[in-house]
């Protein structure tokens, strides 16, 4: 019973996408701020801003915390951009209004939307990029599989693959599957209809790095840091 309760205390609940609103009570912005490495983060045009992307910020306590991990990466000189973006407009309109930062912005937007292409395209004409130095993907792999299937997950690594130089993933393993769906189950919403259907399962950060390394995509692995404190790796990949 002990156990279970303890369970229960650090799981924030049932959710279709993700989009929780308390999520950074368990697991914390500045844990993953820590387990990114030094000297992988450049800028390879000093006429320019240093631009970075956080697909699925939530409420945008990591969007921040990034920013300012980036800023002490990079000489000092440089003007570090962050765009965050989130499916959820209510989690959206809070990290508006908990930063006051003109170099982060925040963008409701759902990444397999049709004016995707649009918002981040006109974003980077605006810092005069055509690409993103680097994109986070924290903890969203698994809800794009759920929600879009493999076809769907391979899609979002395809498309993320073309708008950054360098991308960190940090992927929820094959339990975490299992953990979202006794979740909805549990709190009487209908389960994940595509869950039986996935035939990219177990070692998900394989998959991962399989699919992104593919010769076409041009991308090759450099680092894969130690588990957080909730078990989870991040990979680190850069365009060749």
């Amino acid at each position: 019973m002990a156990e279970g309760k303890k369970d229960e205390d650090r799981e924030p609940g049932a959710s279709r996408h993700g989009n929780f609103i308390n999520y950074y009570k368990f697991h914390p912005a500045d844990e993953r701020v820590r387990q990114l490495p030094q000297g992988v983060w450049q800028l390879r045009n000093s006429d320019r801003k240093y631009s970075a992307l956080d697909v699925g910020c939530n409420a945008g306590n990591l969007t921040i915390e990034l920013h300012k991990f980036l800023q002490e990466q990079l000489p000092s000189e440089t003007d570090v951009q962050i765009l965050g973006i989130d499916l959820d407009p209510i989690l959206i309109e809070r990290a508006r209004e908990s930063c006051s930062n003109p170099a982060i912005n925040f963008e409701c937007l759902d990444f397999f939307s049709e004016d995707r292409k649009n918002v981040l395209s006109d974003y980077l004409r605006r810092l005069k990029s055509t690409e993103f130095d680097v994109v986070f993907c924290f903890s969203i792999t698994m809800w794009i599989h759920l929600n879009y299937g493999d076809e769907g997950l391979v899609k979002f690594l395809e498309d993320i693959c073309q708008v950054t130089k360098v991308l960190v993933i940090e992927p929820q393993p094959w339990k975490c599957y299992r953990n979202a769906s006794r979740r909805m189950r549990r709190s009487g919403e209908e389960d994940f209809p595509l869950i039986n259907k996935l035939k990219l399962t177990g070692e998900m950060e394989k998959h991962i790095e399989r699919i992104v390394c593919e010769e076409k995509r041009r991308f090759r692995q450099i680092i894969t840091t130690q588990d957080n404190n909730w078990g989870r790796k991040i990979l680190i990949f850069e365009r060749i």
